[in-house]
């Protein structure tokens, strides 16, 4: 992947200086001291395994202002012949013809005209791990089953559109600070510590984000209090074993798809223990100084929770997404029978039309899906590329099945 990776337009670098906040580089020096684990400077960099230090942003440290794929990629060539940007226009519907090839796109204008963008080549489905199986399954490509008691005609049987549902899963642990907290910082999560458990794998199996405030959406829906000055460490989990699964619920595309991530669903409840782990691997971090010495008490799970049950059910029931779904139309081998795609990222059993997001992840990358998602775009460009050239040196013969005027 590391081609692809060099590619990439945005603007991808550590955390300036100017931006590491106190407690942060604090968090950093004692997470190192308490876990045994190396400082890192550039997550990007390999082999890695674990470590701890400030993230890889893509952000502009002179302005602090992110560096985003529509601007890294769009925003520089609005002006060329060949690119027509459509904002605010919702798409709805693939048209296929009758030898199983997408030709176009249904959507609607901001204005709600509904209007079909023609295909000249192929159609490259882009809408993410949430939109794009909904995009597919209302065009009729999905489980059969489903799509008939929506009364939504069965144009292709694919019963993996949907299934695999990923997510970064994690918990929380929150502390009361002894007073405010510096307010510099690149965002209020930028630095964290992955840790590899099992010496047999091939990457960190468990990660944590150190926040810079008190994070307590979903404990005070338990009754905790949130304090006025605080920081948090996130359990995450990098590799889950829980799968999920997107649904239809109403043949209108415009009713939202339902999401059952099926947290915690793994048989042998290993994305379970593994927040277990998390929770007491972030105690004793925070139990080593220099971080120790900002915190005035623990206000969630509390002290009294110790006991690996106890610590179990609060890290379930705090959990929340991290907004990082993936797999739901995932590439795989032909034997694979949930697979959507394959390796060229087209659509198996269709043709003129291809996947370049992260419903394509047949597994969950251990780090913020971002770049990985960058990265399959740039490999779609290279095989579209590379099809474009075969095109080019396809053999003279074949112009004599083109009409006159026609187009190749």
């Amino acid at each position: 992947m590391d081609p692809y990776f060099q590619r990439l337009r945005n603007n991808i670098v550590p955390v300036d200086e100017k931006d590491r906040n106190a407690i942060a580089r604090d968090f950093v020096d004692a997470a190192q001291a308490a876990a045994g684990v190396p400082r890192v400077e550039g997550f990007n960099k390999k082999p890695f395994h674990e470590g701890v230090g400030f993230f890889d942003l893509a952000y502009h440290p002179e302005n602090n202002k992110r560096s985003s794929a529509s601007v890294a990629y769009l925003h520089p060539f609005l002006d060329r012949p060949n690119l027509h940007l459509m904002l605010e226009t919702w798409a709805y519907r693939l048209e296929l013809d009758d030898t199983g090839r997408i030709t176009g796109v249904h959507v609607r204008t901001k204005d709600g005209e509904e209007i079909v963008v023609r295909a000249e080549t192929e159609v490259l489905v882009c809408a993410g791990a949430v939109d794009t199986p909904r995009l597919l399954m209302h065009s009729g490509i999905g489980p059969k089953a489903d799509l008939e008691a929506l009364g939504i005609p069965v144009v292709h049987d694919l019963p993996g559109v949907g299934e695999n549902l990923l997510d970064h899963p994690e918990s929380v642990i929150v502390w009361e600070t002894d007073g405010p907290i510096p307010d510099n910082s690149a965002m209020d999560s930028d630095a964290g510590l992955f840790i590899r458990r099992d010496p047999e794998s091939r990457g960190p199996d468990l990660m944590f984000h150190f926040y810079q405030i008190p994070f307590t959406d979903n404990p005070e829906r338990l009754g905790y209090e949130k304090p006025e000055h605080g920081v948090s460490m996130t359990p995450n989990i990098p590799k889950p074993r829980s799968r999920g699964r997107l649904y239809l619920t109403s043949a209108d595309p415009s009713v939202k798809p339902a999401l059952d991530f099926r947290y915690f669903t793994d048989e042998d409840d290993y994305d379970g223990r593994t927040l277990v782990d998390g929770i007491r691997v972030a105690r004793e971090i925070a139990k080593t100084e220099p971080l120790a010495s900002w915190l005035k008490r623990e206000v969630c799970p509390g002290p009294e929770i110790t006991s690996d049950e106890k610590i179990s059910e609060y890290a379930r029931k705090v959990a929340h997404t991290v907004y990082h779904p993936a797999g739901t139309c995932r590439m795989g081998a032909p034997s694979d029978q949930l697979a959507v795609v394959g390796p060229d990222l087209r659509i198996r059993g269709l043709n003129g039309v291809r996947i370049a997001d992260a419903s394509v992840f047949p597994t969950m990358p251990a780090v913020n899906p971002m770049i990985g998602v960058l990265m399959v775009g740039e490999k779609c460009a290279e095989l579209l590329f590379e099809d474009r050239d075969r095109e080019r040196h396809r053999p003279d013969d074949r112009a004599a099945t083109l009409a006159p005027g026609g187009e190749a």
